[in-house]
């Protein structure tokens, strides 16, 4: 018989290894009753180790790892979120896009001509591209940070200010229906404005746990965005409050990949 001590660790276990757990799939894999699962999500809820939500638990995130470790975590929902993105790619646009995890994942799915040109204050974007020849690579300065995975500063800030992007797709790590958009790091946060400011069109995407997520910089309204993507199985509550709000994007849901 397993020990409750056991059962909840499989389950942490789970939760980190995969992102997000349902309760359904949880009791039968551990062989335990839903409402066992369900309380053991609770507790576990309570306890500040995971993020309990409807029909499941998600993983609690504590600020931001290297761009690197994210990268790692995740991919096949990234890559789904990312695939979505490239959908709103036009092959005459000028692209601007910022770094991240998803982001990263998403330029991994571009061919060669997508667009006339992706702007990027990224060095691991602009790598993932480095073989492009009819698609231009556009690599912004300024002060590396590594946790960000980007140049940031009052450099990068205003090479930004002197393009106009088609459109941009900004990284983001919570999105509050209300409150909109929102940063780990202050300079981070001012280089996603003026991406925004430079753009005709905007994009995001961003993980289920993000959604339920906190981060301390404001950057912008979510009626600042023309399309949010988020998983396709984005908790329903929190997708009908996105819905709803007034003026908000352009709400796509991304299909999973094989």
């Amino acid at each position: 018989m397993q020990l409750p001590e056991e059962r909840r660790r499989l389950i942490l276990d789970a939760v980190e290894r995969e992102g997000k757990v349902l309760a359904a799939e949880l009791a039968t894999r551990l062989g335990a009753s839903e409402d066992t699962v369900r309380r053991d999500l609770r507790d576990l809820d309570n306890a500040g180790l995971l993020r309990r939500v409807h029909g499941g638990a998600l993983r609690r995130t504590t600020g931001e790892a290297p761009l690197q470790q994210r990268a790692e975590r995740d991919g096949p929902r990234k890559a789904a979120l990312g695939l979505a993105l490239r959908n709103l790619i036009k092959p005459h646009d000028t692209v601007l896009i910022d770094a991240g995890s998803t982001n990263l994942a998403l330029v991994q799915q571009l061919g060669d001509g997508c667009a006339a040109a992706i702007v990027t204050n990224s060095p691991q974007v602009a790598l993932a591209l480095r073989g492009f020849q009819r698609t231009r690579i556009v690599l912004i300065g300024g002060v590396y940070s590594p946790t960000c995975g980007a140049a940031l500063g009052a450099q990068a800030v205003a090479e930004v200010g002197r393009i106009h992007a088609d459109l941009c797709i900004v990284g983001v790590c919570a999105v509050h229906a209300q409150k909109g958009l929102y940063a780990a790091d202050p300079e981070e946060a001012l280089f996603k404005r003026a991406m925004l400011a430079a753009s005709g069109r905007r994009a995001a995407a961003i993980l289920n746990e993000r959604l339920l997520d906190a981060a301390p910089f404001a950057v912008a309204a979510l009626a600042e965005l023309d399309h949010l993507v988020l998983e396709a199985d984005a908790p329903p509550d929190v997708l009908a409050r996105l819905r709803d709000a007034a003026n908000g994007p352009d709400i796509l849901l991304a299909n999973k990949v094989a």
